[in-house]
């Protein structure tokens, strides 16, 4: 509805209907006057309701684009599923990574320190062997 169709009050005709009703022409004049403005404010006052209503129908259909529907958090929920999913699957191959670094890690000093052991023993042992030979035989 536009504010035009309120704005067809005619204050002249309304005038003479006041005069042919034995209405002073000044009063007649005045009152139509006063009429005219009256509508006047109603047409401004019309039009600025519907300047809001159409700017809240703007919001509201840009707002209703923005908030998301049922189908909209299901679909979401579903693809946080996946991810999690696909994150554990990570995770649990990550960890059997590292339980197979750490197992042949621990192969490996355990290597480490049976040579370091042997080579400790080797050294007693030849250390024994030249202090043997070294001593003075009774």
């Amino acid at each position: 509805m536009s504010s035009a169709a309120f704005n067809s009050f005619d204050s002249l005709q309304f005038a003479k209907k006041l005069k042919a009703a034995k209405v002073s022409e000044e009063q007649a004049e005045v009152v139509a006057e006063a009429l005219r403005e009256s509508f006047d404010e109603r047409d401004k006052a019309l039009a600025a309701i519907e300047a809001k209503i159409k700017e809240l129908a703007v919001d509201a259909k840009n707002n209703a684009e923005k908030m998301a529907t049922k189908e909209d958090v299901v679909r979401l929920e579903g693809r946080i599923t996946n991810l999690e999913q696909t994150m554990n699957a990570k995770m649990e191959g990550m960890n059997s990574k590292m339980d197979g670094l750490e197992n042949r890690l621990l192969v490996k000093l355990g290597k480490m320190l049976a040579i370091g052991v042997g080579l400790i023993v080797t050294s007693i042992g030849i250390a024994a062997g030249i202090i043997i030979k070294l001593m003075p035989h009774a």
